[in-house]
Parts: structure tokens; sequence; C-alpha cells
């Protein structure tokens, strides 16, 4: 006898589901069109920049707190020109305050504040709305100029101190910074090995409290935890592609182009930070000073080739987006076309995403749950068999990932015939700690004896 089962929606009074994504590709991330995980476009962190001038609401331009490289921010060099946010560098001889922590030759310094001569101004803007957990995407085209400049998306804590020093038993973290991308550093990985236009960098920055100090844990020095270094198959700086991270509480995992490129365990990025683009000075145009630890102007190599024409830094869309509670069978389309038997036990494999901001709890199920059902229009009639994987509630494993489920049924408990309208369903479910219950959706499969 044959049997039509259901991977099936169940629908229990005053639930709330996961909400349904916007149709169009465009507003879901790239690599995304067809995900099971269910995206809402966050719109206090994105922008299509459609206006005439930058968003003053949404965005801070040149804030005063990013003056300490090698150059200087301005607000005119960042604007909004044909629907682009542009970010350009300018060749502009000028005095500043600076506020000098090295003025005797070693870094950690008392810092005082010296006039000082700069060669470049540059742009950065910064969202206003703080943020943590999310999927963060930008379109992007690099500079023409080659080496010398460093387009960058990122994000960033900023507002010391905070509140929680010596209230957590966590390691305290005063600085989180997580750089979704930064184009075209020509970087050294090795004394003979130099990147060039086709490197880029997705690395990871934080300044922890160990034994009652502050101290700096760099890419570099800890490449395992905190470096990833990507190779693309173009150059940033002769198109537009898009970049993007998703921060979550266990993983942060980069994507170029909607192609995941790496990821790494979230061990210290969990501080509200600031959405930035901005475009920084590499070689040739700084110097490093081993002694202050920092890059210094470079007024050896003072260039106006190129600037600010060849030096410009393009952003076609800055979007942000909120992973909703998830919950779908892995392979739908190839669970629907096989064929089942119900004399053995049924293996499924069930996916999850328990939302940006949200976890897996032990509420209504206990961890992710497989129920074999039968249904009519009116909803369940029976549970004929359930399985659950209380794993998932674990710290390692309650924000996303998948799992291997087996149901078993004895035949004693399916009917030989159903009445009219019935049929089986399987149903995969999960609590999440936003207080709902979270269903999958439905794709049909066939049960034969």
């Amino acid at each position: 006898m044959k049997y039509t089962l259901v991977l099936a929606t169940l629908i229990a009074s005053g639930v709330a589901q996961a909400a349904t994504p916007d149709s169009r590709h465009d507003n879901l991330p790239n690599g995304f069109a067809e995900s099971a995980i269910q995206w809402k476009l966050f719109s206090p962190l994105s922008d299509e920049f459609n206006a005439e001038q930058l968003d003053s609401d949404k965005w801070d331009n040149a804030p005063r707190s990013l003056n300490v490289g090698a150059w200087s921010f301005d607000p005119n060099n960042a604007y909004i020109k044909d629907g682009l946010l542009v970010i350009e560098t300018t060749q502009d001889t000028h005095t500043r305050r600076f506020a000098d922590s090295c003025r005797d030759g070693v870094a950690g310094g008392k810092p005082q504040f010296v006039d000082r001569t700069f060669y470049y101004k540059s742009g950065a803007v910064r969202m206003k709305t703080e943020t943590v957990y999310g999927f963060y995407e930008a379109r992007i085209k690099g500079v023409e100029l080659f080496p010398g400049l460093s387009p960058a998306f990122w994000l960033y804590s900023d507002g010391h101190p905070y509140p929680d020093r010596g209230n957590s038993e966590q390691q305290y973290v005063d600085y989180s910074e997580i750089d979704i991308v930064e184009l075209q550093q020509a970087d050294w990985r090795a004394p003979n090995d130099v990147d060039d236009q086709y490197d880029m960098d997705h690395n990871l920055h934080a300044r922890v409290e160990e034994n009652g100090r502050l101290v700096w844990k760099r890419p570099k020095a800890h490449p395992e935890d905190q470096l990833l270094h990507y190779r693309a198959p173009f150059d940033p700086g002769k198109g537009f592609h898009t970049y993007a991270v998703e921060n979550r509480p266990d993983r942060i995992t980069w994507y170029v182009d909607g192609v995941k490129v790496g990821s790494k365990p979230n061990k210290w990025w969990h501080r509200p930070m600031r959405l930035t683009l901005s475009q920084g000075l590499r070689r040739h145009l700084i110097k490093y000073n081993p002694g202050c630890q920092r890059a210094d102007p470079n007024p050896d190599n003072v260039i106006t080739a190129g600037f600010p024409e060849q030096a410009r830094m393009q952003v076609e869309y800055v979007k942000t987006w909120k992973a909703q509670p998830s919950i779908w069978f892995e392979g739908a389309a190839a669970v629907q076309a096989n064929v089942y038997s119900r004399q053995k036990p049924l293996d499924v494999e069930v996916g999850y995403h328990a939302g940006s901001d949200y976890h897996l709890v032990a509420a209504s199920y206990q961890g992710l749950t497989v129920q074999l059902v039968e249904k009519n229009a009116q909803g369940v009639e029976k549970t004929i068999a359930m399985v659950s994987d209380t794993q998932a509630l674990g710290d390692d494993y309650k924000y996303a990932g998948s799992s291997m489920l087996q149901l078993v049924a004895e035949n004693s408990v399916l009917s030989d015939e159903l009445p009219q309208g019935h049929y089986y369903a399987l149903v995969a479910s999960f609590s999440s700690s936003n207080g709902s219950d979270v269903y999958s959706n439905e794709t049909p499969i066939t049960l034969i004896d």
C-alpha cells in the first residue's frame, strides 16, 4: 500500500512562526536566494544611497574618534553621487592635533597632544545604530590606484569603558573589531611574500583583560583564531563585488560574492559595534614606526598622481539582515523524490538556525524534534512517533547547525486505510528563546509497504 507522507508545518493556536522572507532575491543576502533560513532586512542598518546626500539620521561622517592613523578623515571625502557612496582619498598636506603616546620613542606613554603634519585626507562613515549579531553585506568597488590605499568595510566597538568590567565571570573584553573586508592592503605575508591587488583580509581584532592588564589580540599573532586571508579570482578595483559577514554568538563567517570564504569561533566579538565604511593609507604612503608600534605619515613619499581620480572607493549599498528562527528538512527536493518503506526506520536530516538574537531552549520541545503524525484538514489527529536531539540545547549547538534523526514507528500503529482527507506528515520543530515554537515547511514524500 502507498501513502503520501508530508513534511509539514504544524500550526498551534497562539504559536509564533518564523517570518517569511522577502521574495525578491535582491532583498536576501547574496548566495541565499534559495535559503531555508528566513532572513528579515533590518532597515536601520541598511542604505541604498538613493538620496542626494548622506543620511545624517543613519550615518556619522568622519567621526573624530577614528582620527588615530597616519592620515585625517574629513567629511568632504565621503559623499553621495549617482546613487553611490563615494569615499575618496586626497593629497592634502595639513596640520591637526594628535594624541601622541610615544613622544619618547617608546610605545605606551601617557598621551600628549601635539600639532602634527599629515599629507593625506580620506573618508569614513559610521552607522549611528550599534549592532552585534546579524548578517552584514555591502557591494563595493575598490580603487584603481595600487598600492597605497585600502577600502574597508568593518564593525568595531566604541565608547569605553563598559559597565560590565569586573561584574562578569567571563573574560572582560574592552574592544571588539570584525573586519568584514580590507581590500588592496599590499600587506606582507612573509619577508618575500607581498600581497597584490587580488589578496584581501577578513580579520578579527580585540583588546582583552589578562592578569589585570588590557592587552591587544592581533590576527598575525593569533592566525588560527583571528586571521583570514583570501585570494580572490578578480581585481576588486575593477568592478563591484559583495562582501559580507554573519556574526553569530558561536561563529563568525565571511562571504565574498555569496560564497563562504572562511569561519572562526566567536570568542570575543559580542560587544555592541558600529558598522563602518572607510579608506585608509597603506604602504608606501605611510611608514611603520617599530618603537612606537604604529604607522606614521611618510614625508619621504608624498605623491599627487592619481589623487583623487583613481583613489575613489564606491559603495552601491549596505544591507543588514536578521536571521529569524528557522527549521527545515535538508535536501527537501531529494526527500520529496524518494520512496520510503514503512518497514524500516525513517532517517531525516534537519537543519536549523535559532535566529540572529536567539537560541534553542527546552520548553515545548526538548531540542530538535521530529514527529510522525496523522493529520487532516483540521490539524493533528495523533502522534505516531517522535524523536528529539537534546544535544542541540548545548552551548556548542544551540545557535545553528543540522542533525540526523531517526524515526521508528510500529507497523501496528500505521493504518492500512486512512480515513478520507487524512494523511501522514513529518513535522520538525524547536522552542526558541524568543518564546515561540518554530516549525518546518511542507514537502511531500511517498511511503510504501
